[in-house]
């Protein structure tokens, strides 16, 4: 798959091609057709924060499910999904105020 890594905090990111692992239990692999890079992963480039380097930015995405680990019963191949998960930076305006 094409990914956004960033090696280096303060630094542009590559696009590099990885390989996907098999899929583990409870694992979906998807077929991504749109991503952005938000503002929250732009707290990862520019300032230091608790992610571990190396990482792959763009976790707001749509696309298309491929296939499914063992015990997924939510989705199956050929769903449409919208994919986002939510951590907190520390830093921004809703998690000072604790609204992550």
């Amino acid at each position: 798959m094409k990914a956004a890594v960033l090696w280096e905090r303060r630094t542009p990111l590559a696009i590099e091609e990885l390989e996907i692992a098999d899929l583990a239990p409870g694992e979906a692999r998807v077929r991504i057709l749109a991503s952005g890079v938000c503002h929250s992963d732009l707290h990862h480039i520019q300032r230091d924060t608790w992610t571990v380097l190396p990482i792959v930015l763009g976790h707001e995405g749509a696309g298309v499910v491929e296939a499914v680990g063992p015990g997924v019963t939510r989705v199956r191949p050929g769903d449409r999904v919208i994919i986002a998960f939510g951590v907190k930076c520390g830093e921004c305006f809703f998690c000072v105020r604790g609204q992550p």
